[in-house]
């Protein structure tokens, strides 16, 4: 078979092609893990992503103050808040957040009419195994 390239591939580094290596197998080993995997479920598109995150860093007394309830409550975020972040449908985002309510990674916390999230010690716990084997696969010299 004829090889068919539609970049001129020496004019990028070294570093360059490893590094676009190294994110395949870390992704690819992401995708290869069972449905049922946090990890997986997690990294399912850039809206898991983003209401993961955003309950991480909740559960961490972090978020951002432009998302934060106040200035003094940066535990929780609101739905509205997330809603903002996200461009899944308000139905998608909704089913995101109760099945990670199911699966016990994420916690809703209801104010009168206002519906808050933050992440559980669960899922702060699946994010440092997560970004340990970021780490771990990056000291292996895979992009260097």
């Amino acid at each position: 078979m004829k090889k068919i390239s539609i970049l001129n591939t020496e004019s990028k580094s070294e570093k360059f092609k490893r590094t676009a290596m190294f994110r395949l197998k870390f992704w690819t080993n992401i995708n290869s893990k069972p449905s049922h995997s946090s990890e997986a479920f997690w990294n399912r598109s850039t809206d898991h992503r983003i209401i993961c995150m955003v309950a991480v860093n909740a559960a961490l007394n972090q978020i951002p103050i432009e998302f934060s309830v106040s200035p003094n409550r940066r535990d929780v975020i609101s739905y509205e808040s997330i809603r903002r972040l996200c461009r899944c449908t308000d139905k998608t985002m909704r089913t995101i957040i109760q099945e990670g309510v199911d699966r016990g990674e994420l916690k809703k916390i209801k104010n009168g009419r206002e519906t808050y999230i933050t992440g559980t010690k669960s899922l702060v716990e699946v994010f440092e195994r997560f970004e340990q084997a970021w780490i771990n696969l990056y000291k292996s010299g895979e992009p260097n």
